[in-house]
């Protein structure tokens, strides 16, 4: 049986291709592998993407993105030093493991704002401790 000869060339060039991509593949999956924090401009972790904070007032805030939590249940808390200015949760739009989105619309007491940070947070269905938490500072 003889392969005609553009049908071979096309097999070679893909098997090339293939060959030349796996490496930049298991290359990009690695680098997305990183601790919870702030990457390049973005606060993400296991349970936390795409985060968005907005500014819309004076001590008004808008915080959008996705969460991969239990039961579909956000937990935040928002900080300044010492005091907690802010517990609460919202419910996404879907529990995990799919990623749901969310919305929370913070009213705080602006006269009051030094260093506010915002803390994302899912409780372990097992114990109630904070898991995978995400702090996002506040814009003043």
């Amino acid at each position: 049986m003889r392969f005609p000869q553009k049908l071979l060339v096309l097999s070679l060039l893909a098997a090339a291709s293939v060959g030349m991509t796996a490496s930049p593949l298991f290359a990009s999956a690695t680098a997305l592998e990183q601790p919870a924090g702030e990457s390049g401009g973005k606060y993400e972790n296991e349970s936390f993407r795409n985060i968005s904070v907005t500014k819309t007032g004076a001590g008004q805030y808008t915080v959008k993105g996705e969460a991969r939590v239990f039961e579909a249940t956000v937990r935040f808390v928002v900080t300044d030093g010492n005091a907690t200015l802010a517990d609460s949760f919202v419910t996404a739009s879907q529990g995990g493991p799919a990623w749901g989105t969310f919305s929370i619309n913070l009213n705080l007491d602006a006269s009051k704002l030094k260093e506010p940070v915002l803390v994302l947070f899912e409780e372990s269905a097992e114990s109630g401790q904070r898991i995978h938490e995400l702090k996002i500072p506040l814009p003043k």
